[in-house]
């Protein structure tokens, strides 16, 4: 996203039909879309119709939904310090998952992304099936964490290897407002089915165990017919990389390598580094705070923590991808980041003062903010990266993702049990230090964007 040339023309509101039984797609019914060039406008609604099958899947592996599913299923089975320590581990899953993101990206370097994204989703779809067998004691604890973290790796090395798929068939131009229209069927998908989990919760705490192998079928589908996907160039794709690392692979060094020589990557990572593990450890938060301090219902946490923000997230993400199609990625976090600190802004007197409609209003906002946050994620190492670095910038990204993911929920946990042992009702106040690292990180973007204008 480095080179601007062109900006992206308002996107309208888009219908999307299934294939026809001839197994051609269907036209693309609105005229703005119709600007879009040809072999976007031909690949866009195949992308979309298998996120949308996977997003079913993906909907029963939210970690706040498996969250919720650990903090009230197995509470009975060990000590809650070591199911606050489960639900850390679930909730921060999908995103520390992501220290495998080297190891995917060297696997595929320089052979054809879409037999190895295939294979990984088929993965994902299988781990969420092993995750509905889990018994209901701490043996069972310890397989419903170790099969959602294989289901989130499985999932890290999709968005790794997607990535450079996206960049070969979506021009710069658009590419936001098409990554945005997918994530917008992407999110309502599993919105609705952690909210349709979480009522079947309601009628029957262990429905999940039914509704999770409907939704890995769902997942093999999709896994299935992206076999059959296209890569633009994918011969020229394919040589560029092998060009860029010499032998073709992608190791430790040249991550480091990028992380010394690239200045602007290597700031963009640090303040990433500090606003993300704000983020990353609130949901865990969350759920524990709900349910030891507030003892809200399984629905109510499930609609908190997951579905409200994935409905704000997918009403909004046109909005977010239409800037970033214009601006450079410093400019938008730099405006961006402030939405997550207005949504810390109302969970941390929500928590202290336990008012339930804070937390609620909180979640719309953290929808909002996490429809610019993804896709300023997907696509942000872009304005940084060439064509055939891009794997390779974008494995620099999530690895970092993934080391904080791992260490923020459990710092998060860690610190409200020690609130908690210094005097109960203490947790409370949890809060107030992701809220810290946010703000932290929001103002550093600030100063960012303006040192990075000043430059060019």
């Amino acid at each position: 996203m480095e080179g601007r040339g062109q900006h992206s023309s308002r996107a309208a509101p888009m219908s999307i039909k299934l294939p026809s039984a001839e197994g051609q797609d269907p036209p693309i019914l609105s005229r703005k879309q119709n600007k879009l060039p040809f072999v976007a406008r031909t690949l866009m609604p195949r992308e979309i119709q298998i996120n949308a099958l996977m997003a079913v899947t993906l909907g029963a592996l939210e970690g706040g939904l498996l969250g919720v599913i650990v903090k009230v299923g197995f509470s009975d089975v060990a000590a809650p310090a070591l199911v606050n320590l489960a639900v850390a581990m679930v909730t921060g899953a999908p995103a520390f998952a992501n220290v495998a993101s080297l190891a995917f990206a060297n696997l595929a370097h320089g052979r054809h992304k879409t037999r190895w994204v295939s294979a990984l989703m088929a993965a994902c779809a299988g781990s969420a099936l092993m995750i509905s067998m889990a018994p209901v004691s701490a043996v069972g604890l310890v397989w419903l964490v170790f099969w959602m973290i294989a289901a989130r790796l499985s999932w890290a090395g999709v968005i790794t290897l997607r990535a450079a798929i996206w960049r070969a068939n979506f021009p710069r131009h658009v590419r936001a407002t098409i990554t945005g229209r997918i994530a917008v069927t992407y999110s309502l998908l599993i919105a609705v089915t952690a909210a349709g989990i979480g009522i079947s919760m309601e009628v029957h705490d262990q429905a999940w165990r039914v509704t999770f192998p409907l939704t890995a079928i769902l997942g093999l589908v999709a896994a299935w017919r992206y076999r059959r996907f296209t890569v633009r160039g994918q011969g020229r794709l394919l040589r560029e990389e092998t060009d860029a690392r010499g032998a073709g692979r992608v190791r430790l060094s040249d991550a480091i390598e990028v992380l010394r020589t690239d200045l602007w990557y290597r700031r963009y990572m640090a303040t990433m580094f500090v606003f993300g593990s704000g983020n990353l450890m609130v949901i865990a938060l969350l759920v524990v705070i709900l349910t030891e301090q507030l003892g809200v219902s399984r629905l109510m946490q499930v609609l908190i923590t997951t579905t409200i923000p994935l409905l704000a997230l997918a009403a909004l993400t046109p909005v977010w991808a239409r800037f970033l199609d214009k601006v450079h990625i410093l400019d938008y976090r730099a405006r961006h980041s402030w939405m997550f600190v207005a949504t810390m802004a109302l969970f941390v007197p929500g928590a202290i003062l336990g008012q339930l409609w804070l937390f609620g209003l909180g979640a719309l906002v953290m929808g909002a903010a996490f429809a610019g946050g993804r896709l300023g994620w997907n696509l942000g190492h872009n304005d940084f990266a060439s064509d055939g670095r891009s794997t390779l910038y974008m494995s620099i990204h999530v690895t970092l993702t993934g080391i904080r993911g791992l260490i923020a929920p459990l710092v998060g946990v860690g610190l409200y049990q020690w609130l908690e042992s210094t005097e109960p009702g203490r947790g409370r106040f949890v809060l107030v230090f992701p809220f810290t690292l946010t703000l932290a990180g929001a103002v550093t973007f600030v100063v960012l964007a303006r040192l990075k204008r000043m430059e060019t």
